[in-house]
C-alpha cells in the first residue's frame, strides 16, 4: 500500500501550519526553518513522530511511511552539497531548468487555449450557418 493521501480538510490544516512550505494530496513540503528544527531535535535523540507532532504535524494525518520518509529526506538534504532548503529539489534539477520548463509549459498551454478558442469560434460559425 502506498502513502496516505491527504483529504481536503487535512491539506487545509497542513497549509495553515507555519512550517509548511506547500502541500498536495500526496506530498508535504516543509520550510527550511522546520527542517533545521527537526534536525536539531533529531540529533538530540528525539523520535521523528514526536518532533512532527510537537510542531503541529499529527502522526495519524501523516502516516507511518511518510514519517519515516520525512526523517530520511531531511537527513539526505542535511548531508547534501546544497544542504537544507525550502520545499524540495529533484536530483539533477536546477532552479533555472525548472523555471524554463515551467515557462515552456505555460507557452504550450497558451497555444493550446488559443487553438481551442479558434476551434470553438469555427464551430459556432458552422452551427449558425445551418
Amino acid at each position: 500500500m502506498g502513502k496516505k493521501v491527504f483529504t481536503d480538510e487535512e491539506m487545509e490544516m497542513l497549509r495553515n501550519n507555519p512550517y509548511t512550505y506547500s502541500v498536495t494530496p500526496s506530498t508535504l513540503y516543509f520550510t527550511k526553518e522546520f527542517k533545521e528544527l527537526f534536525w536539531q531535535e533529531y540529533q538530540k535523540g528525539e523520535v521523528p513522530r514526536q518532533i512532527l507532532d510537537k510542531y503541529g504535524y499529527p502522526a495519524d494525518v501523516l502516516g507511518k511511511k511518510r514519517i519515516w520518509g520525512i526523517a530520511h529526506n531531511i537527513k539526505d538534504q542535511y548531508y547534501s552539497e546544497e544542504g537544507l532548503r525550502e520545499g524540495s529539489l529533484k536530483r539533477g534539477a536546477s532552479v533555472n531548468s525548472s523555471y524554463e520548463a515551467t515557462e515552456e509549459a505555460v507557452k504550450q498551454l497558451q497555444d493550446e487555449v488559443r487553438q481551442l478558442r479558434q476551434e470553438i469560434e469555427r464551430m459556432k460559425k458552422e452551427s449558425s450557418a445551418q
